[in-house]
């Protein structure tokens, strides 16, 4: 699991490039580097995962499960495996499918399951 220090400074520089990006006027057409998604929704995934680690939400991104703490890493871990599930089903709307792809990515970077950025 990353410590809290590197989930703040990734969740930093992910709402600043949102912020940089919604100033210049949006990212039309602007994808994600490993998917075809739009990065708006991969961006949003992925900032809404780290409030979430950070506690700074109340309920997780996917599955809405409340918390109160700072989740544990088998909630974390839990949370990734909902939004893994999600991206292999073929029903899953492609603009939920992007907001998803960044929930997982964020998660499974923090887990430790990856060592790639969400975005």
């Amino acid at each position: 699991m990353r410590p809290v220090d590197e989930v703040e400074t990734a969740y930093r520089k992910l709402t600043a490039e949102a912020a940089r990006t919604a100033r210049a006027g949006g990212s039309a057409g602007r994808r994600h580097g490993r998917g075809p998604e739009p990065f708006e929704a991969v961006s949003e995934g992925a900032a809404d995962a780290y409030r979430w680690a950070l506690a700074r939400a109340g309920r997780g991104p996917i599955t809405g499960a409340p918390t109160g703490d700072v989740p544990d890493l088998s909630r974390l871990t839990a949370e990734a495996d909902a939004a893994a599930v999600l991206l292999d089903d073929p029903a899953c709307p492609p603009d939920r499918r992007a907001y998803v792809r960044g929930v997982h990515d964020a998660l499974a970077w923090l887990c430790g399951q990856s060592d790639e950025h969400a975005v």
